[in-house]
């Protein structure tokens, strides 16, 4: 006996179903506002950052990539703002994780002393 191929559904049938099951679920989920959309453009994370701890200068524990992160920081009354050196326009107030800005003094030296 053979097996016969009893499958009558064509490929372009099963992708035009999983298309517009995809279109109704996202229909149905901004329809529920389950989905947020933010009304202010101005209010996303550029970047996250993390701090690294350097205890002792001589002893250095650390690992720091040398290719540069394309971002620079400057300070601007008082707090701390990280701007793209790609896109001038993109720039932000750098914040704790309680949104609470990080401040900054304007007379930072350039010049940095390294250890013998």
């Amino acid at each position: 006996m053979t097996q016969q191929d009893t499958d009558n559904v064509s490929k372009a049938t099963l992708i035009i179903c999983i298309v517009l099951s995809v279109i109704a679920t996202i229909a149905l989920l901004e329809w529920q506002g389950r989905l947020k959309h933010s009304e202010y453009k101005d209010d996303f994370a550029l970047s996250t950052y993390r701090a690294i701890l350097i205890a002792d200068q001589e002893e250095r524990q650390y690992r720091l990539s040398h290719k540069p992160s394309n971002q620079s920081a400057e300070c601007v009354n008082g707090y701390l703002f990280i701007r793209s050196d790609v896109n001038d326009a993109m720039m932000g107030l750098l914040v704790d994780y309680k949104n609470r800005g990080i401040k900054c003094t304007s007379t930072v030296s350039d010049t940095v002393s390294e250890a013998p």
